[in-house]
């Protein structure tokens, strides 16, 4: 179940094409690997609770033809909310995402009892996004496109 809601998740975030690589040049792919790990540790911690690494950071391709660029996709979960609303925690993230120059939206599933989240782009990273599921919180970013074949990136790991 999480990890279909990680990869469903990942479908939403997945922004980095080869038409958007264009003005990714010169960019280190250690410093954004850094940049997606921080910005996701950091939220998490605005948040509070005990979260953990669900996967990554892990290295994939900018895009369908894209050869010598790539991103970094790093994911955290925690188990339910600490007690907080789950309307709190994401007023807490929009608030953080804000002062990090990342734009927000909110997220509201359907249905009687919606589901809560919110959407980010830009500052730091590409896109992130966080699911205040009352059993499951959990945060996935991707990092900006940076120079670098995948293939190399992995061997240098």
């Amino acid at each position: 179940m999480a990890a279909i809601g990680a990869l469903l998740c990942l479908g939403t975030l997945a922004g980095c094409s080869a038409s958007s690589t264009s003005d990714d040049s010169g960019r280190e792919p250690a410093t954004v690997r850094k940049s997606v790990v921080d910005v996701v540790e950091r939220s998490a911690a605005a948040v509070g609770g005990n979260w953990k690494v669900y996967s990554g950071p892990s290295i994939e391709g900018c895009g369908d033809g894209v050869e010598d660029k790539a991103r970094y996709v790093y994911i955290m979960e925690r188990s339910g909310s600490t007690g907080d609303e789950p309307a709190d925690d994401v007023k807490a993230m929009a608030e953080f995402w804000d002062g990090e120059g990342i734009a927000t939206t909110a997220y509201k599933s359907g249905g009687a009892d919606p589901l809560l989240g919110m959407r980010g782009k830009g500052g730091p990273i590409m896109t992130i996004a966080f699911n205040a599921y009352p059993e499951r919180y959990s945060i996935t970013a991707v990092s900006a496109c940076a120079d670098g074949n995948v293939s190399d990136l992995l061997e240098d790991e």
